[in-house]
């Protein structure tokens, strides 16, 4: 009887130091990689941002069967703040310059860059065309000279609504255009290493041998706000193929939210004061 009770408190010792031993295999393991403070956000090291053509919007075109009037509403964000743009729908398609069937009103932007127009249309007899029409945006303020004229958004209207009986609706959505500089793509890569940030912007579409400016800003492509951060201009080589690398002292973390990357038509600093020179021509919101 004596022996089975050594026996058991041998077994109960050896368990013991089995489960001690497990405790402090998982406190150094919790030391060695401590958890985030409670409600911490995890900031990220590195961060590829997508560079989309800008601005971007919509357009809704309405016909009223009975009044025979065509109402138009164009809505876009990505413009050069407090700047104004001319717009008409044009003969032909996005990738043609034709003549203007209807002028619309001028989309003005605010600070933010938003913008919006509507145009009531009288005496439109046969309705929204099944195809041959396209809104053109121009950068403005006015139609020459031609870096004034330049399409910075377009969209061909296509409407599946033969029958000119009922009401007619048409929605498209504006994009980038033929324009020099108008289809620019492209990524700009953040990491942050040593205190410093670096940002390599890599692009495509650009107009040959063409100078931009860049910068990162407070906000986001929608909702533009003051530059944080100016960046080395991306300079475009004869195939429209453009590059630059920037290193930003003192700067610790990127954040989750309001940042966003411009890149704008100006070749320097000094244009950026004119609207039709700011004309952010690509962005994209740095989201991790």
């Amino acid at each position: 009887m004596a022996n089975m009770d050594r026996r058991t408190i041998k077994g109960a010792i050896g368990i013991a130091l089995i489960l001690a031993s497990m405790l402090i295999v998982a406190a150094c393991a919790t030391t060695a990689n401590p958890p985030s403070p409670s409600g911490a956000p995890t900031l990220p090291a590195q961060v590829q941002v997508t560079l989309n053509h800008s601005p971007v919007g919509t357009s809704d075109l309405t016909w009223n069967a009975a009044n025979q009037t065509l109402t138009v509403k164009v809505a876009l964000t990505g413009l050069a703040p407090s700047s104004t743009h001319p717009a008409h729908i044009h003969a032909g398609d996005c990738s043609s310059n034709g003549n203007i069937v209807y002028p619309l009103k001028p989309i003005v932007a605010d600070s933010l860059g938003a913008g919006t127009s509507e145009t009531t249309i009288t005496g439109v007899k046969d309705g929204i065309p099944t195809k041959g029409w396209y809104i053109n945006v121009h950068n403005g303020p006015n139609l020459s000279p031609d870096i004034q004229f330049a399409p910075i958004a377009c969209a061909n209207i296509t409407n599946p609504t033969t029958s000119t009986k009922n009401n007619q609706s048409v929605h498209v959505t504006l994009e980038g255009t033929t324009a020099a500089n108008e289809l620019a793509n492209g990524t700009a890569q953040l990491s942050i290493a040593s205190g410093k940030l670096t940002v390599k912007i890599t692009m495509s579409g650009l107009a040959p041998n063409s100078t931009h400016i860049a910068h990162i800003h407070k906000g986001s492509c929608e909702a533009q706000g003051a530059v944080l951060y100016p960046l080395t201009s991306v300079v475009a080589d004869a195939s429209g193929k453009g590059t630059s690398t920037t290193v930003v002292p003192n700067v610790s973390s990127i954040p989750t939210k309001d940042w966003y990357v411009n890149v704008h038509l100006a070749s320097t600093a000094s244009e950026l004061s004119n609207p039709t020179n700011f004309d952010p021509i690509a962005c994209g919101n740095v989201v991790p």
